[in-house]
């Protein structure tokens, strides 16, 4: 087996270690609540309207305003009237670009410049991740313990403009108070034990497709953020899988949902009421094989993909893993 490098921990798991069923989620995760993001958003649209825009003169900026929570996903938002509808694009970007990377968007495009001397060592940077908007306007939003909770991206008007209207938004958040929640999260420890336990499962089933042989397995599991925490790859398991898996994952952890209750709600031959969500987020798979990973208090904390043979074993594996998650949190 090849295994993303993470510390050796399963014996532990079951051996009835109290730190890591302590450590099963991490519960000092934070992220914004709406409330705050709300006012995030109140103060950011406010100093843009006090502001006298290079562009429209003699008008005030016309802003778009996204801010994001912990989990990359849009919390609150505004456009003010007669703001480009392009830059609708633009101010969602920047904020899910400060957001990966937990650094301003002006920082991130200094150091991708291409005119810089052997180019920026993160030149091309913007290919990444789906693109970025690396030019300013987009900040990561912090708690007082230092922690990322989020991110405001600022759209509609000179760059400069629009990092000066985000950091009204920062400097809100600065003087709120209750402006976070808990948001529970798997940790890379829990992660490991989930996925090594679905390995074992895989190790164990004979495979329907390869007669006479076990399971050929890929296996991701992904935390609350939507991040690869642990990833397992057979030796021989399909190449095509590993996407498959991951696609799983990030499926079942965006809905809350196992991916055969997705896809049965979408099935075209029952008139799914979801029929065609699987172009929907970047593209989903829907057949069966990914499960979402859940606390004891309910809150999704992750998912886990599986994929290598029929999507009834792929489920059945991926079972093992949030079984080995029940019995951590169970300690």
């Amino acid at each position: 087996m090849k295994f993303v490098p993470m510390a050796t921990v399963l014996a532990l798991a079951f051996s009835g270690s109290s730190v890591l069923a302590k450590d099963a989620t991490a519960t000092g995760f934070k992220t914004l609540t709406p409330k705050a993001a709300e006012a995030i958003v109140a103060a950011a649209v406010e100093a843009a309207g006090k502001l006298e825009s290079p562009i429209y003169k003699p008008a005030k900026t016309k802003m778009h305003v996204y801010v994001l929570g912990r989990e990359g996903t849009l919390v609150a938002a505004s456009q003010m009237h007669g703001a480009w509808p392009g830059s609708a694009d633009i101010a969602g970007r920047k904020a899910r670009t400060s957001w990966l990377f937990k650094l301003p968007t002006r920082v991130i495009g200094t150091l991708s410049r291409p005119e810089m001397k052997d180019k920026g060592p993160l030149y091309g940077i913007e290919l990444s991740n789906q693109g970025l908007i690396t030019f300013p306007g987009g900040l990561p939003l912090f708690a007082e313990n230092g922690e990322c909770i989020g991110a405001i991206g600022v759209s509609g008007d000179t760059v400069d403009m629009d990092e000066h209207v985000a950091q009204a938004g920062v400097d809100a958040l600065k003087n709120m108070k209750d402006a976070v929640v808990e948001l529970p999260g798997l940790t890379q420890s829990a992660a490991k034990a989930v996925g090594e336990a679905a390995v074992k499962k895989a190790a164990e089933l004979e495979s329907p497709i390869y007669t006479g042989a076990k399971t050929k397995m890929h296996v991701h599991v992904i935390g609350v953020e939507g991040t690869l925490l642990y990833a397992s790859q057979d030796n021989n398991a399909w190449p095509g899988s590993d996407d498959i898996a991951s696609k799983k994952a990030k499926t079942s952890l965006l809905f809350k949902l196992p991916t055969r209750t997705i896809g049965e709600l979408s099935r075209p031959d029952k008139n799914g009421p979801l029929y065609g969500i699987e172009a929907s987020n970047g593209i989903l798979i829907t057949f069966p094989g990914g499960l979402p990973l859940f606390d004891s208090a309910g809150n999704c904390i992750g998912a886990i993909g599986v994929s290598g043979d029929t999507v009834d074993r792929d489920e059945e594996v991926a079972k093992a893993g949030v079984d080995a998650l029940k019995a951590l949190l169970a300690q």
